[in-house]
């Protein structure tokens, strides 16, 4: 099964989103929760402690390669198996749940907005 939480800003989609997963996670299920907010709070969610969550390791954008074919068409390969990306960046959460970060900023530009 795989499940996804979308919405407005404010709406709750964090909330929704770890209840579930440990709900499910509970429950006897394998839970793979992605956070790809670029302001993640779902670690602290599922039980996570704010100083141990704020040193998770987001997945790098680095992974994939782009690459044009001779006939001008783009695609983007994985680096990485799915499989590997977890066993490297996943962290274990409370209920079983096991978390990845895709979506935090990995840097800034100085003077950038």
């Amino acid at each position: 099964m795989k499940v996804a939480v979308a919405g407005k800003g404010g709406s709750g989609k964090t909330t929704i989103a770890g209840t579930l997963a440990r709900v499910l996670a509970q429950g006897g299920n394998r839970v793979l929760a992605i956070d790809a907010d670029p302001n993640p709070n779902l670690a602290v969610n599922l039980g996570i402690e704010p100083e141990t969550a704020a040193r998770i390791e987001p997945v790098p954008h680095s992974f994939s390669h782009h690459s044009k074919n001779a006939e001008g068409r783009y695609s983007v390969g994985m680096d990485l198996s799915p499989e590997e990306i977890v066993a490297r960046y996943g962290t274990s959460a409370p209920d079983g749940v096991t978390l990845l970060l895709v979506g935090r900023v990995e840097s800034h530009q100085a003077g950038a907005g």
